[in-house]
């Protein structure tokens, strides 16, 4: 899930200055399938990102960037127009969603063997993948047959699409991301669906409520292979969000990035991206560190305003997105120099 709203918060320029010894990083440009947009969602350990991007008729359409190849578009299901990524694993296998004319969507799975499978519904009209993990299996959610309310789900290939249900049993939810253990996050709706806390899933024990940094909403964006969550949440008597970092021991902490943020991504040493206000920037926390704002970590003459980080690999290479040479809706990916 996103839609985080990011305003002017005057005191992070606190944390705008690189610390000392800081790491940097080199930006290369991921360009347009020939249009002006593109918009990164994922990137795997072999710095391959995926996202959608536009074409010059202003048609979206999903695809898989590699070094080598550059962005190649992977096209939509049978009949539909446009299609979006949402996550892609070490294989280079991608999940998303593909819309057609009628504007409903399907969730589905892209191989280079295989191309573009759609994985159904839970009997709505809609449904959106959203995490892949190394096995195939696949994670988003879908709308029920009441076409109101929507479920988290998990796509297996030998079990098809099974619904993870919600917090409150009635409500809505939605799986943002899982890792090869098979543990899935996300969130979910309360009793009464006006307030949703972050969730950690699992087959043994089911959905676990994760909280909140004190106020009544909370989201969980990714999952490392440690099981440790990040995300955004709700401060006490607020409705501003803030990014957070959650383990079994240590429960939800924040990141202190201020008010205005939220993160997307964890990588397995605990390295974490996403977006800080103001205005936003993207930002890469590590543990014991102040968030950096990634903008001070590449070159000042790149032509780049980064806005968000999308996802960040073992590597430590980042998927960002923002401005390049001013026009807004570009993709990058950053590499460590150091």
């Amino acid at each position: 899930m996103s839609g985080n709203t990011f305003g002017m918060w005057g005191a992070m320029a606190l944390i705008l200055a690189p610390l000392a010894g800081a790491q940097s990083y080199t930006v290369t440009d991921l360009g347009t399938l020939g249009g002006t947009v593109t918009a990164v969602t994922g990137i795997n350990d072999l710095g391959q990102v995926t996202g959608y991007s536009e074409l010059s008729n202003g048609d979206k359409f999903a695809f898989v960037w590699t070094k080598k190849g550059g962005m190649q578009n992977i096209g939509t299901l049978s009949g539909d127009t446009t299609s979006a990524a949402g996550a892609i694993n070490n294989s280079g296998e991608v999940c998303g969603l593909s819309y057609s004319a009628s504007g409903n969507a399907e969730a589905f799975l892209w191989t280079e063997s295989g191309g573009m499978e759609g994985l159904g519904s839970l009997g709505g009209q809609t449904s959106n993948a959203l995490g892949i993990n190394d096995h195939g299996t696949v994670v988003g959610y879908s709308y029920l047959a009441d076409n109101g309310t929507y479920h988290a789900f998990l796509w297996t290939n030998a079990g098809g699409m099974q619904d993870l249900g919600t917090l409150d049993g009635v409500g809505s939810s939605s799986a943002q991301a899982i890792n090869n253990s098979g543990e899935v996050v996300g969130y979910s709706y309360l009793p009464g669906d006006k307030y949703y806390h972050a969730f950690l899933w699992t087959q043994a024990g089911g959905m676990q409520d994760l909280g909140t940094l004190g106020g009544n909403y909370s989201s969980a964006e990714a999952i490392n292979e440690s099981g440790q969550v990040v995300g955004y949440s709700t401060l006490p008597s607020s409705s501003i969000n803030t990014a957070f970092f959650w383990t079994r021991s240590g429960g939800m902490q924040s990141l202190n990035t201020g008010r205005y943020s939220a993160a997307n991504g964890i990588n397995a040493t605990k390295q974490v991206v996403g977006a800080m206000g103001p205005n936003p920037h993207a930002f890469l926390w590590e543990p014991g560190g102040a968030p950096q704002d990634l903008n001070n970590l590449i070159p000042s003459d790149s032509g780049w305003f980064l806005g968000s980080g999308a996802g960040i690999n073992r590597s430590g290479m980042i998927a960002a997105g923002g401005f390049f040479n001013g026009q807004y809706d570009q993709a990058a990916l950053l590499t460590p120099t150091n």
